[in-house]
């Protein structure tokens, strides 16, 4: 799946890595009478590593070598630009080759030894030794250190940033595929909800005639213990519990919720924070109904609805 082609529900969990290397290619000492090898093929290898979990914000932690300090900032903004939300982590190992400085060749002292050397020869009939022999003789050569360039840090800090692009796009879709499968459990739920909702709504169409004649028997039961009752005051009482028994608008804003969930889920944009809030809506209006139901099936069908609805609040804290 191509960038371009990422659905708009993204993870908050993903994982990438990649590898890179820069080598800066050896070069060579010339003198007047010998040509030494200075031995910098200088290869620098690393790897990156990102991963992410859930969380509230955007919170980024870099861990990386000491050398690479100058470009923390660029890291961090880098990846911020394409990331809204997660902990997410970055981990940078770097390895450099052993390289070696340059060989220094002290003419003086190889010419002492290259003389003396001719003159054992001749006296003892032997042949000269050979030249590695000879440069390998104390104080011939001088390694001294290779000296750090800023030109080659540069361009291993920009290789370094460009490696990391290269992995974020990797860890991006990563998360977009994970959201997919997000998305489609999403879906199952909303549509679980919604199918909940339509058989709350029938059972809602006769829970007023089954609320009146619940207060019928309770009237009846009342006015044969009681010749003083007062009907005035029982009928307001049944009015109230009658409103009170009411469920239409929380199956109103039900439906409206779901709606809402399924616009965002179109959506090419962080949608996480404003589902979490929908749950949380949901919740409330499932709580609801089953505060006012005046039925087994109605209890039942609310205690479903809310056990529907907490899954569905397990995958929205995944969602970016």
């Amino acid at each position: 799946m191509e960038l371009g082609d990422r659905m708009a529900v993204n993870s908050m969990t993903g994982f990438a890595r990649t590898n890179g290397q820069y080598t800066v290619e050896p070069t060579t000492l010339q003198d007047d009478t010998l040509t030494v090898a200075k031995d910098i093929a200088n290869q620098t290898t690393w790897s990156i590593e990102l991963r992410s979990v859930n969380g509230k914000g955007l919170d980024i932690k870099v861990r990386m070598p000491n050398t690479l300090e100058a470009i923390e900032q660029k890291i961090k903004k880098q990846l911020s630009s394409k990331i809204n939300r997660g902990n997410v982590s970055v981990n940078i190992l770097v390895k450099n080759q052993e390289t070696k400085g340059t060989l220094e060749l002290n003419q003086v002292a190889f010419q002492d030894i290259l003389k003396a050397a001719k003159t054992a020869s001749e006296l003892s009939k032997l042949p000269m030794p050979s030249l590695d022999a000879l440069l390998n003789m104390r104080g011939v050569l001088k390694e001294q250190e290779a000296q750090e360039d800023e030109t080659i840090t540069k361009q291993l800090h920009n290789n370094i940033l460009l490696s990391l692009d290269e992995v974020l796009d990797a860890f991006l879709i990563a998360r977009g595929e994970e959201g997919a499968k997000l998305q489609t459990i999403i879906t199952t739920r909303l549509n679980q909800i919604h199918e909940l909702t339509e058989r709350v709504t029938k059972i809602a169409q006769d829970q007023p005639d089954q609320l009146k004649q619940k207060i019928k028997e309770n009237i009846a039961l009342l006015t044969q213990t009681s010749q003083e009752f007062d009907q005035d005051r029982l009928h307001q009482e049944a009015m109230i519990i009658a409103v009170k028994a009411d469920i239409s608008e929380e199956l109103d804003r039900l439906k409206a919720h779901v709606e809402q969930a399924h616009d965002l889920l179109g959506r090419d944009e962080p949608i996480g924070r404003r589902l979490d809030f929908l749950c949380q809506e949901f919740n409330r209006e499932a709580n609801t109904l089953c505060s006012k139901s005046h039925s087994k099936e109605l209890t039942y069908i609310g205690l479903e609805l809310k056990t529907i609805i907490d899954q569905l609040r397990e995958q929205v804290q995944n969602i970016e």
